[in-house]
């Protein structure tokens, strides 16, 4: 294994930023993808800059990269090469330019990507499984960025979203992981990375949730093995994909893990108690408290470093139609058809209604 250290690369307006404790920030991209790590000491590393699928633009992560005042990066991970991934990063490192740029190395066939290689010329590293990154190097509670897998860790595939960087947050005794759209089943040209990495990542505080809550991600291994108290959901309103899904939401609320979503998107409803739409959501840690908190618009949710997931409910998540004699379980297809104005959801079957005779039962 090899360790390298971050060089000390601040800007004086940069440094404003710092506040002593770590800082995710994990943006409303729309549907892309776009978190900003800042050290207790001022030090940033980027995870991602994506363009929005729906808007066609990149106004939002840009805008806020300007909001913080941020014109330098010590780091940029890139998990892999979709455009809602890398789609705004020549635009980006316009004016922010880091020393060096992490990503899986080899090449894509778009348009994006050559933007993207041309912007990021002569700093590309791919990094091996087990590398680790330095941020405050010589704090007594530095923060560190490991590397889990990268390029589907040797299985022979060409989906782009299996071959996604995961990359583990270090900081004292929290763990955050980021891991662009890594995939956890074995169909649809997609291979299950998430199943052989989870043991080796270990319990998390939080989870970047891979793939947008695709129903390809976040399989049961991963979350029983990761066992994340909260989740991030990055999908944008009105995206083509259905994210999140009703699929995914359904596993993470079995594990016991609440998410913060940065926009409502166009797949399931939210489920009151266990899903909050939050839009940018900033998480910060704080060692001497051993907490961190949760921060999306006026409100702050504190949670206890190494706490672990909620209790899961004890009886399925059901959906129906207000309008509806049925209900159907929660990641049953037919709610998914279900209109957002007329959506209902509850932990017990609905008053007066039957269970939809082909609705299955949850895996």
């Amino acid at each position: 294994m090899r360790t390298i250290l971050l060089s000390l690369l601040l800007a004086a307006d940069l440094c404003a930023q710092a506040n002593g404790k770590l800082q995710l920030h994990f943006i409303d991209a729309g549907q892309g993808d776009a978190a900003i790590l800042i050290s207790p000491g001022g030090q940033v590393a980027a995870f991602d800059i994506g363009r929005d699928m729906v808007s066609q633009n990149c106004d939002k992560p840009l805008a806020y990269y300007n909001l913080l005042g941020i014109r330098q990066l010590d780091y940029l991970f890139v998990s892999h090469y979709h455009e809602d991934h890398i789609g705004c990063v020549p635009n980006l490192l316009s004016w922010a330019r880091p020393p060096q740029v992490e990503d899986r190395g080899q090449s894509y066939d778009s348009t994006y990507y050559t933007a993207y290689a041309a912007a990021t010329l002569g700093k590309r590293a791919t990094p091996l499984v087990g590398d680790t990154f330095v941020l405050d190097a010589s704090s007594p509670n530095p923060v560190t960025i490991q590397v889990f897998a990268v390029n589907a860790n040797g299985a022979g595939t060409t989906d782009e979203d299996s071959v996604s960087l995961s990359a583990r947050i270090g900081y004292g005794g929290f763990r955050a992981e980021i891991g662009g759209d890594l995939t956890g089943e074995n169909s649809d040209g997609y291979i299950d990375v998430e199943s052989g990495v989870a043991a080796a990542i270990g319990k998390l505080d939080v989870y970047k949730v891979h793939h947008h809550c695709s129903s390809s991600s976040s399989n049961t291994a991963w979350l029983t093995l990761t066992s994340p108290t909260i989740a991030i959901v990055s999908a944008g309103d009105g995206n083509t994909y259905g994210h999140p899904t009703a699929e995914c939401l359904a596993r993470l609320h079995s594990a016991g893990t609440r998410t913060y979503w940065t926009e409502l998107g166009a797949g399931a409803a939210p489920v009151p108690g266990w899903d909050t739409v939050a839009g940018t959501a900033v998480v910060t840690v704080d060692l001497a408290t051993m907490q961190y908190a949760v921060a999306y618009g006026t409100n702050t949710d504190v949670y206890s470093i190494g706490s672990g997931p909620a209790s899961a409910p004890a009886t399925p998540t059901y959906a129906w139609s207000k309008h509806s004699n049925e209900y159907h379980y929660i990641d049953c297809n037919y709610v998914k058809s279900i209109s957002p104005d007329n959506l209902q959801t509850g932990n017990v079957p609905p008053a007066g209604k039957t269970l939809h005779h082909d609705c299955p039962a949850p895996r």
